[in-house]
């Protein structure tokens, strides 16, 4: 991240940090990152659902609530089964934890 910090896809690489600390169970480093991620210029709205995810697991229900709406004005039509379709993952428990996170939020 350091060599290419334009990258395009440089999104990517923060929201798979956030992500790698979700499964960690390293919930308030996850939030951070998945915030720098959905921020990021270019970032996709399956980010944001890593950021919705992430705060949701770190008990941030407020900046959880704001990724969910922005998630929600970018496109209305997401759901949890997108998310797991994009971002496959063979842990039964990190599925559940995501899983059950998303859907405190409607997804």
């Amino acid at each position: 991240m350091r060599l290419s910090p334009l990258d395009p896809l440089y999104y990517a690489m923060l929201g798979t940090r956030a992500f790698t600390h979700m499964v960690m169970g390293e919930d308030a480093e996850a939030a951070v990152w998945a915030e720098r991620a959905a921020c990021s210029p270019g970032a996709h709205v399956l980010i944001a659902l890593i950021a919705v995810a992430a705060h949701a697991l770190g008990d941030n229900e407020i900046r959880a609530a704001s990724w969910a709406a922005n998630v929600r004005s970018r496109n209305s039509a997401l759901t949890c089964s997108d998310f797991f379709r994009a971002f496959p993952m063979q842990s039964e428990a990190t599925r559940a934890r995501v899983s059950h996170a998303l859907a405190r939020f409607g997804f």
